[in-house]
């Protein structure tokens, strides 16, 4: 129905009006009008839940892509540098490897320069010339090397074949200076198309003939161009008897070395040692390579283990190897005249190890030689000469009740031979001893002891006989980890206090001129002129070696003022930016008291994801303990091994522990292990 309206379109009493164009009047309720506008609204939240969960989502997306590609959340929010990968352990392209430095005269002092190639360095006139280019060192991979007294020869040893912790075959060649000239060592029974692997080689004293051991047995040849071979021995069989080289036993605990000769210094003699295992037990083990494969092979019902093999091992009440010393005088090399040494007379009937030998003062008519008893508890020190080469016993130590003598350096001779330097236990402070310096007399048998402290001496380095000086290298009691240099005055100086100095423990005193250079040094080393060279005139310069904690480097120091001379090599701004790139793990190194007031050094490898502040994080745990007398774990010396890759790669806590009976923790804790079950 229509109806006629006023032209006052405003709404009425609570109502709302609408005018279609066609004037027909409609009324809304106002109840309609609300629950429309509700369920507007609501529609328009469930849209903004949508989107806000949308946006929740991608962000998580985000973060977990994140996770996946770049690693942890913590390892982007805390440290820099990458985890460090197997290969580049294996590699050790990382880390700083030089050659060997040696003094090839009283003058001279032969080492691998910044540019990786040889030089020699000239301590009379401060200035250093190239002796073998990086290049050749680099043509066949050299690993080591030997000059020759003129310095026109250098012995490469290259291609190394490990078969023991400390034995090898390698090639050798001789590299001719003056002509650039590479000549490859083979015997003669050798075919011209095949090296010979060599275990060991060497010059002959001053002079430019080799001595060889090939397969057990000693050959010699006269010139490095000779074609002519001389064999010294005919008995060497392999894993049996052995000449010039150590068996098992002789090689990893007491040479601590893989040869077994020792030439004079003019090359008139060659004094070596043979070792009869014959009669030695036999030890199996496991052999574990790149080819071992530990499966099953189920078409022949069978399984593949790893290689089985052999080393003659004594154990205890079982036989030991025989061991004897012989005297070769090589005056004329188609008639060479080998003697036997006799073995002192409170030897003689006993089962005995031969610790080591040296040649007397740079002369060639008397050596002096250092036995064991098997019991560990008599150590002799005997001197033998020309021409019968019987030893006869100028000094014993014996071991107090309950205790047993370590394998300790060979003693240094004073050049004329009547007196003597070694390595014994000395009492300190109550029962608790260290291992110094003692100063023997043959004649009058008067013992001295120049060094002292709660500290131990590892090594003398030389005895400066026309100066008075002797250096050595020590450990401090708290601290074993770190290596020193120091230098005491001889008993025949002038010096009453002759109180041991430390050259390197406090930097703002002996070396304060050159402490720059040792900010980041604990663990040194160094290389004094050896004997006989500075007999005559004394040791004018040493070699300072830096060795850790920070990255390695060489300084020559004035022996004199102890100021700087000149810089060797430096390895820190080759090798510090390839280190900073890599997240290594943190060393923490304290100690802990053990029962019986003994103690343990720890040091911990901590990952690169630890952090001071995280009370409650968890890692896994690797511990490394090294239960063997006299030997060290934790050390200051600049490494890269197997537990910096592990705690890098696998965010592992790496704990080495030295416990009681280490190096540098003095006697007292050796005692309580002594023969104990």
């Amino acid at each position: 129905m229509h109806a006629n309206v006023p032209t006052d379109r405003a709404g009425g009493a609570g109502g709302s009006w609408r005018l279609p164009p066609d004037e027909t009047l409609q009324v809304a309720d106002p109840k309609q009008k609300d629950e429309q506008d509700l369920f507007a609204s609501e529609g328009h939240n469930w849209k903004s839940i949508v989107f806000s969960l949308l946006v929740i989502g991608f962000v998580i997306s985000g973060i977990i892509t994140a996770i996946y590609f770049l690693g942890y959340v913590d390892e982007l929010l805390y440290w820099s540098g990458k985890r460090m990968k197997l290969d580049e352990f294996l590699q050790q392209d990382i880390i700083p490897h030089r050659l060997p430095c040696s003094w090839a005269n009283s003058k001279q002092f032969v080492f691998q320069s910044d540019d990786g190639g040889l030089a020699v360095l000239d301590t009379a006139t401060n200035s250093v010339s190239a002796l073998v280019s990086n290049h050749t060192l680099r043509q066949i991979n050299v690993k080591g090397y030997s000059c020759s007294s003129n310095l026109r020869y250098v012995l490469f040893k290259h291609s190394i074949k490990q078969v023991y912790k400390l034995s090898f075959t390698a090639l050798y060649t001789v590299y001719d200076v003056t002509n650039d000239h590479h000549m490859p060592i083979r015997l003669k029974d050798s075919s011209n198309s095949q090296k010979t692997r060599l275990q060991y080689a060497s010059w002959v004293g001053d002079t430019n003939a080799l001595a060889m051991v090939v397969e057990n047995d000693i050959y010699l040849r006269q010139s490095p161009s000779s074609e002519e071979d001389y064999r010294l021995t005919f008995t060497g069989e392999e894993n049996t008897l052995y000449n010039g080289v150590p068996d098992w036993l002789y090689q990893e605990e007491i040479f601590k070395t893989f040869e077994a000769i020792w030439i004079s210094l003019d090359g008139t003699y060659l004094m070596f040692a043979s070792f009869n295992d014959s009669k030695v037990g036999q030890m199996n083990f496991p052999w574990f390579s790149s080819n071992t494969v530990l499966t099953s092979d189920k078409q022949n019902d069978r399984f593949f283990f790893p290689a089985s093999r052999q080393i003659r091992y004594p154990t205890a009440g079982s036989h030991n190897p025989e061991v004897k010393l012989w005297m070769a005088k090589l005056s004329n090399f188609s008639n060479i005249e080998i003697v036997e040494l006799t073995q002192p007379a409170v030897i003689l009937g006993r089962d005995y190890y031969i610790l080591s030998a040296s040649w007397m003062g740079g002369q060639n008519n008397q050596i002096s030689t250092v036995w064991m008893s098997r019991s560990q508890n008599l150590t002799i020190i005997a001197t033998c000469y020309s021409p019968l080469w019987k030893c006869t016993e100028q000094h014993a130590e014996k071991a107090p009740e309950n205790e047993w003598l370590d394998i300790l350096p060979h003693p240094i001779f004073a050049p004329d031979g009547d007196s003597f330097l070694l390595l014994a236990g000395v009492q300190e402070t109550g029962t608790e001893h260290f291992t110094h310096i003692k100063h023997v007399t043959i004649k009058k048998q008067r013992i001295s002891v120049i060094s002292h402290g709660r500290y131990e001496v590892i090594r003398v380095l030389a005895w400066d006989s026309y100066n008075h000086i002797v250096y050595y290298l020590g450990a401090n009691e708290k601290k074993p980890g770190q290596q020193h240099l120091y230098f005491v005055k001889d008993p025949m100086s002038e010096d009453v206090k002759r109180e041991p100095t430390c050259v390197t423990c406090d930097l703002s005193d002996v070396l304060w001129s050159s402490r720059y250079y040792y900010s980041n040094c604990t663990y040194f080393d160094a290389y004094m002129n050896p004997p006989p060279y500075a007999a005559s005139t004394g040791i004018t310069h040493y070699i300072l070696e830096c060795k850790g904690p920070g990255l390695p480097l060489a300084v020559v120091h004035s022996a004199s003022n102890h100021k700087l001379f000149r810089v060797l090599y430096d390895t820190r701004p080759m090798f510090s930016t390839k280190l900073q790139q890599l997240a290594l793990p943190t060393k923490r190194t304290f100690e802990i008291p053990l029962p019986h007031g003994s103690r343990a050094a720890v040091q911990l490898l901590l990952p690169p994801s630890w952090r001071e502040e995280l009370r409650d994080a968890a890692f896994p745990v690797l511990v490394e303990v090294n239960g063997k007398p006299g030997s060290s774990s934790v050390s200051d010396e600049f490494e890269i091994d197997w537990g910096t890759y592990m705690s890098s790669h696998n965010d592992v806590v790496y704990v080495k522990l030295d416990v009681r009976g280490s190096k540098g923790q003095g006697k007292k804790s050796n005692i309580s292990a002594h023969r104990r079950s």
